[in-house]
């Protein structure tokens, strides 16, 4: 139920990129077992180098220094240790994986090895690194069970280790397994040493309780969350998230607001605050949220894509053009964003363009809504009725519930003398959104041309009084 980016916020890989213990430069303990002769003096000088680069941000320095203590030494663990953290920093993953790989293989006993591994495996699958992932052989989506199962093994080895067993819960929520993330997420509460620690595992077991459909034990865990840790955003989130599923907006915007005064930098509840206000027409207050929420967090693509499409709809399209490229250029097969760049053609007055781009969606997937809807707003924009009302038919075949092409199939229907059809069809969509009746909510939706507005205007008066009760009419 949370905003996308929070679910594993909680993991130090996720929010920082790097584990709290790498950014010291220190070496993590290995086991008696796994202990091996001692590396030679130089050996230990150029890691010892390394990590001083390293504190100092000089990366490529630090690189250089722990590939010289691995030639030297190719089986010190700790010098692949500080090359894999070295290539992390730099972004390079696909490399951070081979060196931490290596470091669990070196010392299978070291629960931090394995934790380590376990996060930049997350990182890759997090953030769908193709790249990453060809350089280590495997797809994106393997790594999500990969770190599953490092941090897994880890946890296992440091049973009473907090931040892993609450890690541990995480990544089994995010992985559906929702009994294992309750009873880890207990866990994690025993195991907490702080009010801030017992407030973070009430977090994360309230979330597995959602996940369950167990509403009342979630708000149940969200508000000890609170009351350990007053300044818990993400409990005053998740308590919104729920009244809004529980179809209470004006209770949802109270959390969400407390949310932002406890975390004034807690970006997703500017983005769930901005998502509501949007869906009861503040697209002003909207679009402020959703700037606040972009500017937090830049790597946030799906705020950025809300973002653009309210300032289309404001009339700034060169930003939102600028935001849609940027998301496609990191998420190519996000297909709503290119739907968002035709609509921008369309509007325009580039039907060319638009219908260009709704063919190259096609491409992508022949089924796709997205393409099919773009086509059947480009085929009404030049009046191609029978066409538009084909595109529009199999839009709604895969997304039923679209009031664009609701709206669109309506006004074309009663142009095409289908009276009937076309007041059942405009009398059911204005019955889930009354505001659709709007000559301006109506217009946007099907992106009228200028001599689209005076068309719309008469159906919408012909039509008035479509929502009066049957013994009115």
């Amino acid at each position: 139920m949370f905003v996308a980016g929070l679910a594993l916020a909680c993991l130090a890989g996720v929010a920082t990129g790097l584990p709290a213990f790498a950014q010291a430069g220190k070496v993590p303990k290995t086991s008696a077992a796994a202990a091996k002769p001692a590396p030679s003096q130089q050996t230990m000088e150029l890691v010892n180098q390394g990590n001083g680069l390293l504190d100092r941000k000089d990366f490529t320095g630090a690189v250089a220094a722990f590939q010289k203590a691995i030639q030297k030494d190719p089986t010190f663990a700790a010098a692949h240790r500080g090359l894999g953290i070295a290539w992390w920093r730099q972004g390079r993953l696909g490399a951070a994986w081979q060196e931490l790989g290596s470091v669990a293989r070196l010392e299978p006993d070291s629960a931090q090895a394995h934790y380590e591994l376990g996060q930049v495996a997350w990182q890759i699958y997090s953030g769908r690194s193709d790249k990453a992932a060809a350089n280590t052989g495997l797809a994106p989506a393997d790594f999500r069970s990969i770190a599953l199962s490092e941090i897994a093994k880890a946890s296992s080895l440091e049973p009473h280790d907090f931040k892993m067993r609450l890690d541990l819960a995480e990544l089994e929520l995010d992985a559906g397994q929702k009994d294992q993330a309750q009873a880890d997420a207990l866990g994690a509460v025993a195991l907490a040493s702080s009010a801030a620690e017992r407030s973070s595992a009430h977090v994360t077991l309230a979330r597995a309780w959602s996940a369950s459909g167990d509403e009342v034990r979630a708000q149940a865990e969200y508000k000890k969350a609170i009351e350990e840790d007053p300044s818990s955003g993400t409990a005053y989130l998740g308590l919104g998230e729920i009244c809004l599923f529980q179809q209470n907006p004006a209770e949802a915007e109270k959390y969400f607001n407390q949310a932002i005064q406890a975390s004034p930098d807690l970006a997703p509840a500017y983005a769930a605050l901005a998502k509501l206000l949007a869906g009861s027409h503040q697209r002003g207050e909207a679009l402020a949220m959703l700037q606040k929420a972009v500017a937090l967090d830049p790597e946030d693509w799906q705020s950025q894509f809300e973002l653009a499409k309210l300032l289309m709809e404001a009339g700034d399209a060169a930003r939102a053009k600028d935001l849609l490229t940027k998301i496609l250029a990191g998420q190519p097969n996000f297909l709503p964003a290119g739907e968002q760049l035709a609509l921008l053609s369309l509007r325009q007055g580039d039907v060319a363009g638009a219908i260009a781009r709704a063919q190259s969606l096609l491409a992508h997937n022949p089924r796709a809504a997205e393409g099919h809807r773009v086509l059947a707003l480009a085929f009404w924009r030049e009046r191609q009725t029978d066409a538009s009302l084909a595109e529009c038919a199999q839009a709604l075949a895969v997304d039923p519930d679209s009031n664009s092409m609701l709206a669109l199939q309506a006004v074309e229907l009663w142009q095409t003398k289908r009276r009937q059809d076309a007041r059942r069809v405009l009398r059911e969509t204005a019955k889930r959104d009354p505001g659709i009746l709007s000559p301006v909510t109506f217009c946007r939706l099907i992106v009228c041309g200028g001599a689209d507005i005076q068309v719309v205007g008469d159906f919408l008066h012909q039509n008035r009084w479509i929502l009066e009760p049957a013994n009115s009419q």
